[in-house]
């Protein structure tokens, strides 16, 4: 098995989710998004740095699988908000 580095793609997903959380945390008061959603094989790898949390979430928020999808977070007032 291969040693995950900082730029693998697990860890490049599991940033951008860090980063639009801090930028929803910014534009909307510190509250937390509904719901967030990536292509299949980046919530895989999303999940496997995310691994000592529960599946599928980060924080208590949902992190779901939606093909249609480059990456997004549904804010907090249903906005959706392009991951970075």
């Amino acid at each position: 098995m291969r040693a995950m580095t900082d730029d693998s793609p697990a860890h490049t997903v599991f940033k951008r989710v860090c980063q639009a959380f801090l930028t929803h945390w910014n534009a909307h008061n510190n509250a937390y998004p509904k719901l967030i959603k990536l292509p299949p094989e980046e919530l895989r790898q999303f999940n496997i740095v995310n691994s000592f949390a529960a599946p599928n979430q980060m924080w208590g928020v949902p992190v779901e699988a939606d093909p249609g999808t480059a990456g997004v977070m549904i804010a907090v007032d249903g906005t959706e908000m392009p991951l970075a």
